[in-house]
């Protein structure tokens, strides 16, 4: 699944001494509690005032100048700047939207207390927050997989939401997540955790990794699907091994041709949209790139890239790329609303409203945590982490907005800066 992996060989046990503070904030942004409170009780940010106050708690204990280091100050900087940059466009009419500036440092702060954390740590205990982790993302699975069962236990008002939703993502499963997508990068996420941590057998490791794959069908998400193509094919060609080469490509071919009968034979009653998004990952995986394969992605990219040229290399402001007026609108069951869609791409929603220095920061700040973790027994999460979020970040402007993502980015640098420490010491 992941590019120069080797299998952790440790059977450590969740450590008893980790900070119950750490191991809340790491429920909350694993479990994507927030989201699951708004559910099931329709109060949207229900426990955002517990959160900030498990965050102040868990940085003021944690945040020690050693800690700062390089990998982390880019990811500082890549926030900082955005803001700063995003903001200046809108000095001089004073019309600075600062939803998206509270919404920005919560994931910053969010993030830092989670690295400082997670940095502090001793090897075996670092171990056990993946391990911990990697639970955590296997149980968001599992609330994947029975979307419909809970469907049925959510509020009113929530209730409402899900069938004003297009009826075509309402026949993906979600889960404890916003839409399908967040759900199936959360599987791709459990998957990478499955391949390279230490499991009790390999018996529970399939099992596991059927889980997870499971969650990943059922969100029919055409970008994590052929993410996780690329994942284990970067996998197998690292194991330096013909037979696992030859594996692979028999894999392949079985499950496309499972995937093509499926679909021919229409063996599972998929709805016309299921049938439509199985049709689309064979035509991207075969090359084909339109309108109609990515969902209208590319129409709204070609947008983007015209608003791009008029402000380059300053940007356009905060939110721009978040909602392209004069673009695309959001349609709900053929019905034309008065919200404007995204640009559904974090590089260019950076570049367009931030500017050019912001977006070099930006691709460093991703760039980085591979370099500086090449080396590292750990590399395997580094790289699959990385790689999941260019994924994600390519079809999706809002990334750094999750709290699931933010628990991923500040596990990213905190393995990343120990990785760098391991090489220099």
């Amino acid at each position: 699944m992941l590019a120069g992996t080797e299998t952790i060989r440790s059977h450590s046990v969740p450590s008893l001494l980790l900070n119950p503070f750490g191991l809340g904030l790491l429920c909350f942004t694993g479990l994507n509690l927030n989201a699951v409170a708004a559910m099931f009780m329709g109060e949207a940010e229900m426990l955002s005032p517990l959160v900030l106050a498990l965050t102040i708690i868990l940085t003021l204990q944690y945040a020690r100048l050693r800690h700062l280091s390089f990998i982390y100050l880019l990811f500082a900087a890549t926030i900082a700047l955005y803001l700063i940059m995003g903001s200046m466009p809108r000095f001089e009419t004073i019309s600075i939207d600062l939803s998206y500036v509270r919404l920005y440092f919560a994931t910053f702060l969010l993030v830092s207390a989670l690295y400082f954390w997670i940095v502090s740590l001793d090897e075996p205990q670092v171990l056990s927050v993946l391990i911990i982790f990697k639970y955590l993302t296997l149980i968001a699975c599992v609330g994947t997989i029975f979307s419909s069962t809970l469907q049925q236990y959510q509020a009113v008002n929530a209730a409402d939401a899900i069938y004003s939703a297009p009826m075509e993502e309402a026949e993906r499963a979600s889960g404890l997540f916003e839409n399908p997508n967040q759900a199936a990068t959360a599987a791709l996420y459990c998957l990478v955790l499955i391949v390279v941590l230490p499991a009790r057998s390999l018996v529970w490791k399939v099992v596991q990794s059927g889980i997870a794959i499971l969650a990943l069908v059922m969100t029919f998400s055409k970008a994590a699907m052929l993410g996780g193509l690329v994942l284990t094919a970067a996998f197998v060609l690292t194991r330096r091994s013909m037979g696992s080469i030859l594996l692979f490509s028999v894999a392949v071919a079985m499950g496309g041709g499972a995937l093509w009968f499926v679909y021919e034979h229409d063996l599972f009653r998929l709805s016309w949209d299921q049938r439509e998004r199985l049709a689309d990952v064979l035509n991207l995986a075969g090359g084909e790139v339109s309108a109609r394969t990515t969902t209208g992605r590319t129409v709204l990219i070609e947008f983007g890239f015209h608003k791009i040229k008029d402000v380059f290399p300053w940007g356009a402001g905060l939110g721009e790329f978040h909602a392209m007026e004069g673009g695309l609108r959001k349609v709900l069951n053929g019905l034309e609303t008065n919200r404007w869609l995204g640009i559904h791409n974090t590089f260019l929603t950076i570049l367009g409203e931030s500017g050019l220095v912001s977006f070099m920061v930006f691709l460093c700040f991703l760039a980085w945590p591979v370099i500086a973790g090449r080396n590292s027994k750990y590399r395997g999460i580094i790289f699959g982490f990385t790689t999941i979020l260019i994924i994600q970040m390519s079809s999706a402007h809002d990334v750094l907005l999750l709290r699931f993502s933010d628990s991923i980015i500040a596990i990213t640098l905190a393995i990343a800066t120990l990785a760098a420490r391991e090489r220099t010491s």
